[in-house]
């Protein structure tokens, strides 16, 4: 293993061609989310039941019998550009993440404690055998109707067999999309009974993970994911927040012999499908995923009440013992690692740093059919793998301590620093005030970026604006500690609201809520020749109207005082800086100030208070019908050259055109 130069726990030979990298580092111009298929069911009929009920298969073939819900593949993509082959974990900003055997028990309810599914596979004669089971000669498994009316035992097992066919497309679906190898032949076509006997459960889960490992280093324009794509789509509902559907009420719940034969999946049966572009759909779910935090997780989903009120099927949680097991999943010629040590928060425990590195194994990675075409016995190969499975009831995980914030909180600061946990760029480091240029040209071309939505995304953003929040918030306790009536009490607390006001205008910049920096009082510019030029400008926002004093031309660039400031300033710095965060800078400084007659309980004042003497406002000239429903530069004068709304003297004049979406000029 080569570790990555910057994030340790990565592999240098799976990053190359990662797509979290290409999207972090800007390497291709446009990823686009993988293609995810899905296959409309065979049609159902209760005397199918038996048969699946003796392979083991009832609760996944009642939860697909009727129609699998529309797949997101936009959020599907959005989760597996997180997936590290390294660790075989989502490396989120909440913390590491995974499928587990837990989840495939209880939402699909496939048996676990069983023999891997592993063995002789030939390739030779599998187009007969294909005839013999399904009479389909070298043709796609056609829809199959409903069951006729017939006695023949073998006319009884052909359509239960292409009716088992379907059910393994939709577990162990490879990259194509509509295909499943022939290797599952030999297990299909077994007696009933016998199929019942095989470990489906993470045999489904191991044929995933792999998938994805594969599936998060293509970036081709046809890049398909194979897997079980509805497992993960039901567990990432049921996990995070991102992508998440309404849900309805699901209805009776399936039962056989007088037992439940659901599983928590049925909680998804009626949902809303999402619609819209994939493509922007895939944006905002990135965006979203870097916003994540181990508050919105839903880290125990299955102790919640809908679940707890459920009549779920034995099989969920009959092999809870070894859901927690540190094991290869085993597949023919897959062998895949579960390492629920390293997500114990998913199980109520507390999650330590990985005390021992467990490698996945490169060559275990690259061990497929096509590259071991002489291998026909992936028992006897992969014997040491085998071994280790039958020998799962030693290798529990045992969590220990329950959770607790605090010690997750040292896990989470340990993985930032080891892994690439956020894909999407990050702001520019320097801030709108210290670009050197034209004040003018560089908020003309933020806002251009703006209004064609590159700029700036969701996700570094609320990044940006939580780390800055939390920064005030230590701050502000500790202005807050200091004893009252102590010396340094007013310096403090004036230290600390200086460099809130500072910081609260570097929000405000990149939230494009204001767009120039601080001007001083006395220097404003009254524009000329246009309408558009007022003493004020409104912009509508999500909480109303606000309206601004327009800024000069000639703004005062503080590029050193607006620095991030690592450690609170001296006291000199403060007294020296302190007008210009006061009158001299900020317009409305004492404008609205609270007089003593204003406080609670105040006594009456023995002389009248001042009132401030306010300047006059031009009306709102605000243009409602025009397209442009964000101002290039709020707060901004705007130049002559360019009015958005012609002089009065104009008339009808040109202005912006015909078809702008900004109508004739006003009279």
């Amino acid at each position: 293993m080569v570790n990555h130069p910057r994030y340790p726990l990565l592999d240098v030979f799976y990053d190359e061609q990662h797509r979290g990298r290409k999207l972090q580092e800007r390497v291709a111009e446009v990823l686009i989310p993988l293609r995810i298929r899905t296959h409309t069911p065979l049609a159902w009929d209760e005397r199918y039941e038996p048969f699946f009920h003796r392979a083991g298969f009832l609760p996944v073939a009642l939860l697909v019998k009727d129609s699998l819900p529309k797949m997101d593949n936009a959020a599907l993509t959005a989760l597996v550009d997180l997936w590290r082959p390294e660790t075989h974990t989502f490396h989120l900003p909440c913390g590491e993440m995974i499928v587990t055997l837990e989840d495939v028990a209880m939402l699909f309810g496939l048996p676990i404690d069983r023999q891997a599914v592993t063995g002789k596979i030939d390739a030779a004669g599998w187009r007969d055998r294909v005839e013999i089971l399904f009479q389909l000669i070298h043709q796609k498994t056609p829809r199959i109707g409903r069951l006729p009316e017939c006695t023949r035992v073998g006319s009884h097992n052909t359509l239960m067999h292409r009716h088992l066919l379907e059910l393994m497309m939709l577990l162990l679906r490879d990259s194509s999309g509509n295909s499943i190898s022939w290797m599952w032949l030999p297990i299909i076509g077994q007696e009933w009974d016998n199929i019942a006997n095989y470990s489906w459960g993470t045999t489904a889960l191991g044929w995933l993970y792999r998938q994805m490992c594969d599936g998060c280093r293509r970036s081709g324009g046809n890049a398909n994911l194979g897997g079980c794509a509805y497992l993960l789509q039901l567990w990432m509902w049921e996990h995070i927040p991102v992508g998440r559907p309404e849900w309805y009420a699901h209805g009776a719940l399936p039962s056989y012999e007088g037992s439940s034969a659901a599983t928590v999946g049925y909680l998804w049966h009626n949902i809303l499908n999402v619609h819209g572009n994939p493509g922007r759909r895939y944006l905002d779910y990135s965006n979203a995923l870097d916003c994540l935090t181990h508050r919105h997780v839903t880290w125990r989903p299955y102790n919640r009440g809908e679940v707890e009120n459920m009549d779920l099927a034995p099989i969920c949680r009959r092999d809870e013992e070894y859901w927690r097991s540190v094991c290869p999943l085993i597949c023919f010629y897959i062998v895949v690692h579960h390492l629920p040590c390293r997500v114990m928060r998913q199980f109520g425990c507390l999650q330590s740093y990985p005390r021992e590195h467990y490698d996945t194994n490169k060559e275990l990675h690259g061990t497929d059919r096509r590259k071991q075409r002489g291998a026909k016995d992936w028992e006897l190969k992969h014997q040491g793998h085998v071994n280790a499975w039958n020998a799962r009831a030693g290798t529990r995980t045992y969590g220990g301590a329950l959770h607790r914030d605090g010690p997750f909180e040292l896990y989470l600061d340990w993985l930032k620093k080891n892994a690439r946990l956020k894909l999407k760029i990050a702001l520019d480091s320097q801030y709108i005030e210290d670009l050197p240029s034209d004040p003018e040209d560089v908020f003309d071309e933020y806002d251009d970026l703006t209004r064609r939505g590159t700029q700036p995304q969701r996700g570094p953003l609320e990044d940006y604006i939580g780390q800055q929040l939390g920064r005030f918030a230590n701050e502000s306790r500790q202005a807050l500690s200091v004893p009252i009536g102590d010396p340094d009490e007013a310096s403090l607390i004036r230290s600390f609201m200086q460099r809130f006001h500072r910081g609260c205008r570097k929000m405000a910049y990149k939230l494009n809520c204001m767009a120039a920096p601080d001007f001083a009082e006395g220097d404003f510019a009254a524009p000329s020749g246009s309408a558009s030029g007022s003493a004020s400008r409104s912009r509508s926002t999500a909480t109303g109207t606000v309206t601004r004093s327009p800024p000069s031309a000639t703004p005062c660039r503080r590029g050193k005082e607006v620095a991030r400031q690592d450690s609170p300033p001296s006291d000199e710095s403060d007294d020296a800086e302190s007008s210009a965060d006061s009158e001299d800078i900020d317009p409305s400084y004492g404008q609205e100030e609270i007089g003593a007659s204003q406080l609670p309980d105040a006594p009456s004042p023995t002389q009248g208070t001042p009132r401030p003497k306010r300047r006059a406002r031009a009306p709102d000239r605000t243009d409602l019908v025009s397209g442009n429903l964000l101002p290039t530069e709020p707060g901004r004068a705007r130049r002559r050259k360019k009015p958005y709304t012609p002089a009065p003297s104009c008339g009808k004049g040109k202005g912006f055109g015909k078809g702008k979406g900004f109508g004739k000029g006003r009279k």
